[in-house]
């Protein structure tokens, strides 16, 4: 059973591994856009509507992707108030609770709510309202579910890392 368990975890945090890569991806193609535009417009007097919502639209992505990417290395926003109070055993309950009553059910409804927004978006062919702009609205608000799919990955994979180094406390407890 607890080689299932470390199996899946490390399944679930590479899952998020592949979060932090596409976040970077998209960070460097920002990057280059808004350089390039820079140059574009104040250098040459040239603007681009669909290449500015290009850059909204890899916001996005990082965004969305890099909140999973985040909670995987603890560098996420946290209640420190909370967890300097505690040992390490009573961090580790805060860390189980926090991503299983926290985050866990967040993600699942913003996932269940955020999926027939998106979906009606892409239905609706929902573009630009600018006459330039780009024609797919429905990517940025998918990437609001796909975000949070990887925050549910990262908050079951934190679950299952808190729970079993509890189990091994108190089964290490009971030996002694």
């Amino acid at each position: 059973m607890l080689r299932l368990v470390v199996r899946l975890e490390f399944l679930l945090k590479r899952l998020t591994g592949l979060a932090g890569w596409i976040g970077v991806i998209a960070m460097g193609l920002m990057v280059l856009l808004v350089f390039t535009n820079v140059v574009l417009r104040y250098g040459f007097g040239v603007g681009a509507v669909w290449a500015q919502e290009l850059q909204w639209y890899l916001l996005s992505v990082m965004a969305m992707v890099g909140i999973a990417y985040a909670m995987r290395y603890d560098d996420h926003v946290r209640v420190d108030i909370f967890s300097q109070r505690y040992g390490r055993t009573g961090r580790l309950w805060l860390n189980l609770l926090t991503a299983t009553v926290v985050a866990l059910p967040c993600a699942v409804l913003i996932i269940h709510f955020g999926y027939p927004f998106a979906e009606g978006s892409f239905l609706r062919g929902e573009r630009s309202p600018n006459s330039n702009g780009l024609p797919w609205r429905f990517i940025p608000k998918g990437l609001v579910v796909v975000g949070f799919a990887f925050v549910a990955t990262q908050a079951v994979a934190e679950a299952l890392a808190s729970g079993r180094r509890l189990t091994f406390h108190y089964m290490h407890m009971l030996r002694s």
